[in-house]
Protein backbone atom coordinates (compact mmCIF):
# COMPACT_ATOMS: atom_id res chain seq x y z
CA UNK A 1 0.00 0.00 0.00
CA UNK A 2 2.88 2.48 0.98
CA UNK A 3 4.49 1.48 -2.47
CA UNK A 4 1.22 2.08 -4.29
CA UNK A 5 1.15 5.81 -2.79
CA UNK A 6 4.51 6.55 -3.03
CA UNK A 7 4.37 6.13 -6.90
CA UNK A 8 1.63 7.24 -6.73
CA UNK A 9 2.82 10.97 -5.55
CA UNK A 10 5.89 10.18 -7.67
CA UNK A 11 3.81 10.42 -10.94
CA UNK A 12 1.54 13.26 -9.62
CA UNK A 13 5.10 15.17 -8.89
CA UNK A 14 6.68 13.73 -12.63
CA UNK A 15 3.08 14.88 -13.89
CA UNK A 16 2.99 18.64 -11.98
CA UNK A 17 6.58 19.41 -13.24
CA UNK A 18 5.83 18.51 -17.28
CA UNK A 19 2.87 20.63 -16.41
CA UNK A 20 4.99 23.53 -15.42
CA UNK A 21 7.74 23.21 -18.07
CA UNK A 22 4.94 22.64 -20.55
CA UNK A 23 3.05 25.79 -18.80
CA UNK A 24 6.81 27.77 -18.86
CA UNK A 25 7.27 26.46 -21.96
CA UNK A 26 3.91 28.04 -23.44
CA UNK A 27 4.61 31.10 -21.51
CA UNK A 28 7.70 31.83 -23.48
CA UNK A 29 6.51 30.94 -26.58
CA UNK A 30 3.81 33.46 -26.39
CA UNK A 31 6.08 35.99 -24.72
CA UNK A 32 8.60 35.01 -27.84
CA UNK A 33 5.71 35.28 -30.33
CA UNK A 34 4.62 38.86 -28.65
CA UNK A 35 7.95 40.17 -29.07
CA UNK A 36 8.34 39.09 -32.65
CA UNK A 37 5.15 40.66 -33.43
CA UNK A 38 6.77 44.34 -31.60
CA UNK A 39 9.53 43.72 -33.03
CA UNK A 40 8.07 43.45 -37.02
CA UNK A 41 5.85 46.23 -36.22
CA UNK A 42 8.53 48.74 -34.91
CA UNK A 43 10.83 46.87 -38.40
CA UNK A 44 6.95 48.31 -39.85
CA UNK A 45 6.90 51.69 -38.66
CA UNK A 46 11.14 51.96 -38.87
CA UNK A 47 10.41 51.56 -42.64
CA UNK A 48 7.68 53.38 -43.13
CA UNK A 49 9.51 56.85 -41.49
CA UNK A 50 12.46 55.96 -43.68
CA UNK A 51 10.38 55.99 -46.93
CA UNK A 52 8.78 58.91 -45.82
CA UNK A 53 12.15 60.54 -44.78
CA UNK A 54 13.63 59.65 -48.35
CA UNK A 55 10.36 60.88 -50.10
CA UNK A 56 10.72 63.95 -48.12
CA UNK A 57 14.31 64.16 -49.07
CA UNK A 58 13.44 63.64 -52.66
CA UNK A 59 11.02 66.35 -52.61
CA UNK A 60 14.23 68.47 -50.51
CA UNK A 61 16.28 68.20 -53.38
CA UNK A 62 14.10 67.98 -56.30
CA UNK A 63 13.24 71.65 -54.89
CA UNK A 64 16.41 72.71 -54.46
CA UNK A 65 17.51 71.78 -58.17
CA UNK A 66 14.90 73.56 -59.41
CA UNK A 67 15.74 76.45 -56.96
CA UNK A 68 19.05 76.34 -58.45
CA UNK A 69 18.40 76.01 -61.77
CA UNK A 70 15.85 78.94 -61.97
CA UNK A 71 18.77 81.04 -60.17
CA UNK A 72 21.02 80.29 -62.93
CA UNK A 73 19.07 80.73 -65.49
CA UNK A 74 18.36 84.35 -64.24
CA UNK A 75 22.23 85.04 -63.84
CA UNK A 76 22.29 84.18 -67.48
CA UNK A 77 19.67 86.27 -68.24
CA UNK A 78 19.36 89.87 -69.35
CA UNK A 79 16.63 91.20 -67.21
CA UNK A 80 15.37 93.17 -69.62
CA UNK A 81 14.83 91.16 -72.83
CA UNK A 82 14.58 88.25 -71.36
CA UNK A 83 17.29 86.81 -73.48
CA UNK A 84 20.85 85.72 -72.62
CA UNK A 85 23.37 88.44 -71.00
CA UNK A 86 27.20 88.94 -71.60
CA UNK A 87 28.04 86.27 -68.93
CA UNK A 88 26.45 83.74 -70.72
CA UNK A 89 27.99 84.72 -74.17
CA UNK A 90 31.56 84.58 -72.74
CA UNK A 91 31.48 81.50 -71.50
CA UNK A 92 29.44 79.87 -74.36
CA UNK A 93 31.75 81.79 -77.10
CA UNK A 94 34.31 80.09 -75.16
CA UNK A 95 33.30 76.52 -75.32
CA UNK A 96 31.96 76.78 -79.16
CA UNK A 97 35.30 77.76 -79.74
CA UNK A 98 36.31 74.69 -78.44
CA UNK A 99 34.41 72.22 -79.53
CA UNK A 100 35.01 73.91 -83.07
CA UNK A 101 38.67 73.40 -82.59
CA UNK A 102 38.23 69.33 -81.47
CA UNK A 103 35.66 68.77 -83.97
CA UNK A 104 37.03 70.82 -87.32
CA UNK A 105 33.46 72.51 -87.51
CA UNK A 106 32.61 76.03 -88.52
CA UNK A 107 31.90 78.43 -85.87
CA UNK A 108 29.51 81.85 -87.05
CA UNK A 109 28.82 84.33 -85.19
CA UNK A 110 26.49 87.68 -85.44
CA UNK A 111 27.12 91.12 -83.77
CA UNK A 112 23.85 93.21 -84.21
CA UNK A 113 23.72 96.95 -83.68
CA UNK A 114 20.50 99.14 -83.41
CA UNK A 115 21.11 101.85 -85.91
CA UNK A 116 20.38 105.31 -84.77
CA UNK A 117 19.61 104.14 -81.00
CA UNK A 118 20.81 107.34 -79.57
CA UNK A 119 18.25 109.38 -81.28
CA UNK A 120 14.88 107.12 -79.72
CA UNK A 121 15.90 107.68 -76.09
CA UNK A 122 16.88 111.57 -77.00
CA UNK A 123 13.36 111.97 -78.79
CA UNK A 124 11.43 109.68 -77.04
CA UNK A 125 12.53 109.38 -73.38
CA UNK A 126 14.16 105.87 -72.22
CA UNK A 127 11.33 104.06 -71.93
CA UNK A 128 10.65 104.05 -75.47
CA UNK A 129 14.35 103.08 -76.04
CA UNK A 130 13.84 100.35 -73.63
CA UNK A 131 10.90 99.50 -75.89
CA UNK A 132 12.36 98.93 -79.07
CA UNK A 133 15.80 97.14 -77.12
CA UNK A 134 13.43 94.40 -76.27
CA UNK A 135 11.20 94.30 -79.57
CA UNK A 136 14.63 94.03 -81.58
CA UNK A 137 15.42 91.22 -79.18
CA UNK A 138 12.05 89.64 -79.57
CA UNK A 139 12.43 89.69 -83.73
CA UNK A 140 15.50 88.02 -83.61
CA UNK A 141 14.77 85.44 -81.26
CA UNK A 142 11.73 84.51 -83.65
CA UNK A 143 14.30 84.25 -86.29
CA UNK A 144 16.34 81.59 -84.94
CA UNK A 145 14.95 77.94 -85.82
CA UNK A 146 18.40 75.58 -84.42
CA UNK A 147 18.54 75.17 -80.38
CA UNK A 148 22.01 75.25 -80.42
CA UNK A 149 21.89 79.39 -81.62
CA UNK A 150 21.90 81.34 -78.96
CA UNK A 151 20.73 84.76 -78.85
CA UNK A 152 22.71 86.65 -76.39
CA UNK A 153 22.50 90.70 -75.27
CA UNK A 154 25.91 91.44 -76.01
CA UNK A 155 25.47 95.72 -73.99
CA UNK A 156 23.34 98.30 -74.76
CA UNK A 157 21.96 98.08 -78.37
CA UNK A 158 24.10 95.65 -79.65
CA UNK A 159 23.31 91.83 -79.77
CA UNK A 160 25.46 88.65 -80.49
CA UNK A 161 24.14 85.26 -81.97
CA UNK A 162 25.93 82.63 -81.46
CA UNK A 163 25.77 80.04 -84.47
CA UNK A 164 27.74 76.48 -83.94
CA UNK A 165 28.30 74.53 -87.23
CA UNK A 166 27.76 77.75 -89.40
CA UNK A 167 29.71 78.00 -92.45
CA UNK A 168 29.67 82.09 -93.85
CA UNK A 169 27.45 81.45 -96.17
CA UNK A 170 24.90 80.40 -93.67
CA UNK A 171 25.53 83.09 -91.17
CA UNK A 172 25.22 85.81 -93.63
CA UNK A 173 21.79 83.56 -95.23
CA UNK A 174 20.20 84.18 -91.22
CA UNK A 175 21.57 87.75 -91.34
CA UNK A 176 19.68 89.28 -94.07
CA UNK A 177 16.68 87.14 -92.65
CA UNK A 178 17.30 89.30 -89.37
CA UNK A 179 17.84 92.66 -91.35
CA UNK A 180 15.07 92.25 -93.61
CA UNK A 181 12.65 91.26 -90.61
CA UNK A 182 13.37 94.52 -88.44
CA UNK A 183 13.30 96.33 -91.64
CA UNK A 184 9.89 95.47 -92.05
CA UNK A 185 8.93 95.56 -88.02
CA UNK A 186 6.94 98.80 -86.99
CA UNK A 187 7.08 98.92 -82.98
CA UNK A 188 3.94 101.07 -81.92
CA UNK A 189 3.62 102.55 -78.78
CA UNK A 190 0.93 104.89 -77.77
CA UNK A 191 0.16 107.27 -80.65
CA UNK A 192 4.24 106.47 -81.82
CA UNK A 193 4.88 104.11 -84.66
CA UNK A 194 8.63 103.65 -85.01
CA UNK A 195 10.83 102.39 -87.78
CA UNK A 196 13.62 100.35 -87.23
CA UNK A 197 16.39 98.60 -88.98
CA UNK A 198 20.21 97.18 -87.92
CA UNK A 199 23.96 97.01 -89.02
CA UNK A 200 24.77 93.28 -88.66
CA UNK A 201 28.69 92.15 -88.98
CA UNK A 202 29.58 88.21 -89.33
CA UNK A 203 32.02 85.86 -88.63
CA UNK A 204 32.57 82.30 -89.73
CA UNK A 205 35.98 80.18 -89.24
CA UNK A 206 37.02 76.33 -88.29
CA UNK A 207 38.68 77.62 -84.42
CA UNK A 208 42.58 77.07 -84.70
CA UNK A 209 45.02 76.23 -81.91
CA UNK A 210 45.33 79.94 -80.99
CA UNK A 211 41.63 80.91 -81.49
CA UNK A 212 40.24 82.83 -78.85
CA UNK A 213 36.88 84.38 -78.09
CA UNK A 214 38.53 88.22 -78.75
CA UNK A 215 39.71 86.87 -82.03
CA UNK A 216 35.28 86.49 -83.31
CA UNK A 217 34.44 89.13 -81.66
CA UNK A 218 37.06 91.71 -83.81
CA UNK A 219 35.96 90.13 -86.82
CA UNK A 220 32.62 90.63 -86.26
CA UNK A 221 32.60 93.85 -84.64
CA UNK A 222 34.77 94.82 -87.86
CA UNK A 223 32.31 93.99 -90.54
CA UNK A 224 29.69 95.34 -87.99
CA UNK A 225 31.78 98.84 -88.51
CA UNK A 226 32.03 98.62 -91.77
CA UNK A 227 27.85 97.98 -92.37
CA UNK A 228 27.76 101.12 -90.09
CA UNK A 229 30.51 103.45 -92.03
CA UNK A 230 28.30 102.11 -95.22
CA UNK A 231 25.08 103.32 -94.48
CA UNK A 232 24.00 101.10 -92.02
CA UNK A 233 20.54 98.83 -92.33
CA UNK A 234 23.35 96.30 -94.15
CA UNK A 235 24.77 92.73 -93.33
CA UNK A 236 29.17 92.83 -94.11
CA UNK A 237 31.12 89.48 -93.51
CA UNK A 238 34.63 89.53 -92.43
CA UNK A 239 36.95 89.02 -94.76
CA UNK A 240 39.33 88.72 -92.32
CA UNK A 241 42.03 85.30 -91.80
CA UNK A 242 42.75 83.82 -88.37
CA UNK A 243 46.50 85.38 -88.84
CA UNK A 244 45.38 88.74 -89.38
CA UNK A 245 43.30 88.26 -86.77
CA UNK A 246 46.06 86.76 -84.44
CA UNK A 247 48.86 89.32 -85.51
CA UNK A 248 46.44 92.31 -84.69
CA UNK A 249 45.56 90.54 -81.51
CA UNK A 250 49.30 90.05 -80.36
CA UNK A 251 50.12 93.57 -81.47
CA UNK A 252 47.79 95.27 -78.85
Amino acid sequence: MMQWLQLHWQQLLIGFGIGAVLTASLAWLLFYLQQKKWQLNVADQLEDSIQQRTLELQITLTELADKNKLLEQQSTRDALTGVRNRAFFDQKLSAEIKRSRRERSTLGLLMIDIDHFKAFNDNHGHLVGDLVIKEVANCLQQELKRSTDHLCRYGGEEFAIILPNTDKEGAMVLAEQVRLCLANHRIKHEELELSISVSIGCYAAVAEISSVSADYIQAADTALYQAKNEGRNKVVCSTLSHSVITESGDSR
